[in-house]
């Protein structure tokens, strides 16, 4: 017993030591500093932030025209047009034909309405659709992102090369790309679109002319040399305007058109872009493309 004693008292003391000793080397380490403030650690925490201030109200949306379930009770799909070869032409009766009243017809007739076209000008065939004289746009208009601030396009129906068409009075001793390249010549290209950036970059020393409506009026009336056309069809513009020519066979460049509509229906644009997707896997779309391009002229 006595032995068993003593035993558990030296085991308590030898305990008692070692934690005397720990604390003694404790006390003499010195104490951890903070760590720095970093990118990553910042031990004031985050600054409290400013109250969000808008600088506009959010615009809310009137409610939206169901175009689709509009055109199936009216029966009939307005679309606007402006003349352009081969896309909107007029035969000798004074009907319509061309690629983009194709798909106008088409489009119609698998929703099961009728068709009416309604005539206007470049000027005017956006702020009409918009006013609601027509449902869509279908006359090769180009994809610009200006236009697509303030109207909804669907996926392309064509892509149309951009071409140099050149006065025979005027530029008549084009030998290369690079004699347009020069101070000396006017450059014409529709105002606002994709053909303003390719000229800049393709024509940096010549004069560049922007215009609303065909950019070769302002050759044929001497304002410039030559002007940036997009079409699908060049050589029927030279055979139907004689004061012009191509100076080159081959495009400087490319555009794309497609169909538009107003802002505020996405069922109709989703619509329109699945017909679109449809009739292309089918190769419909490029029939007609192909038939217009080598034929561009009214059907009679």
């Amino acid at each position: 017993m006595l032995n068993n004693f003593l035993r558990k008292a030296a085991l308590l003391c030898i305990g008692l030591s070692l934690a005397v000793q720990a604390h003694a080397q404790a006390q003499s380490q010195p104490a951890a500093s903070a760590p720095e403030a970093s990118a990553f650690f910042d031990p004031t925490g985050l600054a409290p932030r400013p109250a969000m201030q808008e600088l506009a109200p959010p615009v809310m949306r009137p409610p939206a025209v169901d175009t689709l379930a509009t055109l199936r009770l009216r029966g009939v799909l307005r679309v606007g047009v402006v003349p352009v070869v081969p896309m909107v032409m007029r035969n000798a009766k004074g009907e319509f034909s061309g690629y983009s009243v194709d798909i106008a017809r088409r489009l119609a007739d698998d929703m099961g309405v009728a068709v009416e076209f309604v005539p206007t000008t470049w000027a005017d065939i956006i702020p009409d659709l918009i006013d609601q004289r027509f449902d869509l746009i279908a006359s090769g208009l180009w994809v610009t992102t200006p236009r697509a601030l303030v109207v909804n396009f669907t996926q392309p129906t064509a892509t149309e090369s951009v071409h140099i068409v050149a006065s025979k009075r005027h530029a008549n001793k084009l030998n290369s790309v690079l004699d347009v390249n020069q101070p000396s010549v006017t450059v014409a290209v529709g105002a606002g679109t994709p053909e303003v950036a390719l000229a800049k970059r393709l024509f940096p020393r010549a004069k560049l002319l922007q215009v609303e409506g065909e950019p070769f009026g302002p050759v044929l009336k001497g304002q410039a040399q030559v002007a940036l056309l997009a079409t699908l069809t060049p050589a029927a513009i030279a055979r139907a305007v004689p004061e012009l020519y191509l100076p080159f066979q081959l495009p400087v460049g490319s555009t794309m058109a497609a169909l538009a509509v107003r802002k505020g229906d996405p069922d109709f644009l989703s619509f329109l872009n699945t017909w679109i997707a449809i009739q292309r896997q089918a190769g419909w779309l490029d029939e007609r493309l192909l038939h217009w391009s080598l034929a561009p002229e009214p059907t009679p």
